[in-house]
């Protein structure tokens, strides 16, 4: 991989002036993969959307993306000019602020840190906001000011020494903790609804060798794709099309290989982030973020959550992968200009849509996050170049409103207040998550990174406001995922960065070093006491013996078990009838059965008849359980008929299930496992 990451405008000296240190080209090298893996998946994402018109078979995208990969390489390497980066000269003056400025910032964004943490308990969420303006107020005006923001030659030639002093020991650190976490990610198991969706996606590319442009989770691509899910991203197809040459099911591929090489990728971004905003003590700060994501468990949206437990599905790529990198790029870019770096902006939009299409709005607003403090600050160069990232995202979305009749979402709406709790959590977590984003532009290193941190804060407190997300729900009919907004904020780095506070002069160095660290030792006190680990019951992880799918073991081992029965008795394709959690493994699974409901999320987007939903509801409803209501046998027969299905089971309890079954004309009634099947008479 090609690292178009450099720092200064020649390689950097090592000590003494001798061979460069072992650890110091650990650092770059893994940089440059993280580049290199940001500018190749962009360039497939391009390939997939030509091949989205072109309907090519997936060994042609590969190809064609080998040969252009290549290409494009060997230009790079043959003429790539000197490209070191140009530093920028900022306009104005530093005129001072009031000492009360700065005091008002981060002792009202603490207030409301804790006020927007604690309001579940009772208190007013109101107060979090105002509190929330007050504290952005003062820090804007002290950017306006050109107290935060600005930075010169000396200064930032200073900050590089410290991040290549830190990243010289902290490097290895990260390294062996990324390994840890991508070992951790194949034992743990965390079933998700939504992945009926994308790894179904993947096991229809590797079936077919296609672009699965229709529905394969109800049916065989008879109807269009699931309103709200434009197939705008192309990494369930990479998947799968690498799955068919290499003969592997795509299952296996997604959950065993790429599974831990993404969460490896996840914390080396982590540390990138930490190491380009800290002052200082950038290893401290790294490893309180690593501790905050693994005992960030609690509900399904954190960010946790979307790390060790979640990163098979694009979106949490996005989340933990994409948006750290998308700080380092704009901070290097805003730092010092050059073509390299505004490619990397250009090449993350264009990897975030490849990753989910939520990116359509997170991107922008991450963007805007940076592009308000610069505009404020009369930097337009810099905000003209950032928007590189944001060009892609905005294309892409209004190619979709343009192209899809319906892209609205079904499913609850969350207001300000309970977006909050579910992103930035309730309790301990969430005081020291608000406190971390409202008081980040004090406690990032000065310069651009305490610039960009003032805008995230200045751009989440906008969005915080009761009656915003009402607004943005209306207009853009995405209701069910604003709560995604708030993935613009790198909690992790932002409570990490408590642990570079500036040590008391005047004393010992055994006395600061002591001073310093008591900072994280609280910070980290607080996120394993008011946390739950992401391994805990109470979050329904599962931690097996060994590397496993990310499936229940029973309703794999059943489900997996009725194919293979209803294979020997000679059917290929048809529908399965079982409790939904044997269902929604259907898809993930095999292509030649569908299951009537994996999931009713998605089955109520499906551009289907009404009466093609309306049976599988009901369907569904028959067999959920021995109380769940049943139809008369003659409803159930007409159902069962206009459906195609193959199999029907239910559990051994539920007798009544198994009778309405029977008399609807289904026999041969077979143990399989966890569930009693019966099946079309003479099939």
């Amino acid at each position: 991989m090609i690292h178009v990451d450099d720092r200064t405008a020649g390689p950097v000296p090592a000590p003494g002036g001798g061979r460069r240190p072992a650890n110091d080209l650990l650092t770059r090298a893994l940089d440059g993969v993280g580049d290199g893996v940001v500018l190749a998946f962009a360039l497939w994402t391009l390939v997939y959307h030509l091949g989205l018109l072109l309907e090519p078979p997936t060994w042609a995208l590969l190809a064609g993306w080998a040969v252009a990969a290549a290409a494009l390489t060997g230009l790079y390497l043959y003429l790539r000019p000197e490209d070191a980066p140009r530093p920028r000269e900022w306009p104005g003056r530093v005129a001072g602020v009031p000492r009360a400025v700065p005091v008002t910032a981060v002792v009202a964004g603490i207030g409301a840190g804790v006020c927007a943490g604690l309001t579940q308990d009772g208190a007013p969420w109101a107060l979090a906001c105002v509190l929330g303006v007050v504290s952005v107020a003062a820090t804007a005006y002290a950017v306006f000011r050109g107290r935060i923001g600005r930075t010169d030659a000396e200064e930032l030639a200073a900050a590089e020494r410290e991040e290549a002093a830190t990243a010289r020991w902290g490097s290895p650190v990260a390294l062996v903790t990324g390994l840890g976490f991508a070992v951790a990610s194949l034992f743990f198991v965390n079933t998700d609804g939504d992945d009926t969706f994308f790894v179904s996606r993947s096991v229809a590319t590797a079936a077919t060798g296609r672009i699965p442009a229709g529905d394969v989770i109800f049916s065989r691509q008879t109807t269009g794709p699931i309103a709200g899910e434009p197939p705008v991203s192309s990494v369930e197809v990479l998947v799968g099309a690498v799955a068919r040459v290499l003969g592997l099911h795509a299952s296996s591929l997604l959950w065993y290989a790429m599974l831990p090489g993404v969460v490896f990728l996840a914390v080396w971004s982590l540390w990138r982030l930490a190491r380009t905003w800290s002052a200082r003590r950038a290893p401290l700060c790294f490893a309180l973020g690593a501790v905050y994501l693994l005992w960030s468990g609690p509900g399904a949206a954190s960010l946790g959550s979307f790390h060790l437990l979640r990163m098979w599905q694009g979106k949490a790529m996005m989340l933990s992968v994409l948006i750290p990198l998308l700080y380092v790029y704009l901070t290097r870019w805003t730092e010092g200009s050059s073509r390299t770096r505004l490619l990397m902006l250009a090449a993350t939009g264009v990897t975030a849509v490849g990753l989910t299409s939520s990116a359509a709005f997170v991107i922008p607003l991450a963007v805007a996050a940076a592009v308000g403090p610069l505009l404020l600050t009369r930097r337009l160069g810099a905000a003209a170049g950032a928007c590189a990232a944001l060009a892609y995202p905005v294309l892409s979305g209004a190619t979709v409103v343009l192209l899809h009749d319906n892209i609205s979402v079904l499913g609850d709406f969350h207001d300000a207040r309970a977006t909050y709790g579910w992103i930035m959590l309730s309790g301990m977590l969430g005081v020291l998550a608000g406190a971390a984003l409202w008081a980040g532009p004090w406690t990032a290193r000065p310069g651009v990174p305490a610039l960009l941190v003032a805008g995230i804060g200045a751009v989440t407190t906008v969005l915080l406001v009761p009656g915003v997300l009402e607004v943005l729900r209306d207009v853009t009919g995405a209701g069910q995922v604003l709560w995604r907004t708030l993935w613009i904020v790198p909690i992790p780095v932002l409570i990490g960065l408590a642990a570079t506070l500036p040590a008391p002069a005047g004393r010992g160095r055994a006395v600061r070093v002591a001073v310093a660290a008591v900072p994280a030792i609280v910070v980290a006190a607080c996120l394993v006491l008011g946390g739950t680990p992401l391994w805990s019951w109470r979050t329904g992880t599962v931690v097996e013996a060994r590397p496993t799918y990310k499936l229940a073991k029973v309703e794999k081992v059943t489900t997996a078990e009725v194919l293979r029965t209803v294979e020997r008795r000679g059917v290929h394709e048809g529908v399965l009838v079982m409790p939904q959690p044997f269902m929604r493994v259907t898809p993930m699974l095999t292509t030649d059965i569908q299951a009537a409901n994996p999931n009713t999320h998605y089955l109520k987007m499906l551009p289907a008849p009404r009466a093609f939903i309306d049976d599988r509801l009901m369907l569904t409803e028959a067999v959920r359980s021995p109380g769940s209501r049943k139809p008369d046998p003659a409803t159930m027969r007409q159902a069962l008929a206009r459906t195609g299905v193959v199999a029907a089971c239910v559990t051994p309890r539920d007798r009544r299930g198994l009778r309405v079954l029977q008399r609807a004309g289904y026999g041969d009634r077979t143990r399989i496992k966890a569930l009693t099947c019966v099946f079309p008479q003479g099939s």
